[in-house]
């Protein structure tokens, strides 16, 4: 061995071929776009509900709508494409703190809908649901400034979650090994 970390990577391949011998039944494998990244047992995946379970129909299609005004589709999939109105239904119903003031918020922005434009919130033209919201997103101490801050967080926190996300968006392509770390190049850092 020429180096630890030589042992170390020898001890782990070790250990991962002990574990795959002594439990047979449980898959090991290496991921083809992770080298030396080992994985034990099948990829689990997280269920996304297929429907909300929180939101009514209406409700369901505003947050649809607003999701995709905070985060619309440009060269990269926007938030109705990532799903984010069923990750955000799934964190109220996790979170019941979230159910009060979402139902309220999303509620009052469609009567300032209605009083504003005489119509849902839904039936606006995307340029009419933008010039509702800009001075919401200015206006933070208001009670519909609060939902509105409050949304587009969890918003940006459930797209951010997604595949289209991460992988489209920000290009992530997961804890991949480095058989080697150079450090800073910066002249000034080296000692």
């Amino acid at each position: 061995m020429s180096t630890r970390r030589d042992a170390l990577r020898l001890f782990t391949i070790t250990a991962a071929v002990g574990r795959a011998a002594a439990s047979p039944a449980q898959e090991t494998k290496e991921m083809g776009d992770q080298p030396g990244h080992i994985h034990a047992g099948p990829a689990i995946k997280v269920p996304v509900p297929s429907r909300p379970t929180f939101f009514q129909p209406a409700e369901f299609q505003m947050a649809e709508a607003l999701s995709e005004r905070i985060i619309p589709r440009s060269d990269t999939p926007g938030a109705k494409d990532a799903g984010v109105a069923l990750l955000i239904d799934k964190a109220i119903v996790a979170n019941s703190s979230l159910a009060l003031p979402c139902r309220a918020g999303l509620a009052d922005l469609n009567a300032l809908a209605n009083n504003s434009y005489g119509a849902n919130f839904t039936a606006l033209t995307e340029e009419q649901q933008i010039t509702l919201l800009t001075p919401l997103s200015i206006e933070t101490d208001s009670p519909l400034g609060k939902f509105f801050a409050l949304f587009k967080d969890m918003t940006i926190d459930a797209y951010y979650k997604t595949e289209i996300g991460l992988k489209t968006e920000l290009g992530w392509h997961g804890n991949t090994y480095l058989p080697e770390f150079p450090g800073c190049d910066h002249p000034e850092h080296h000692s």
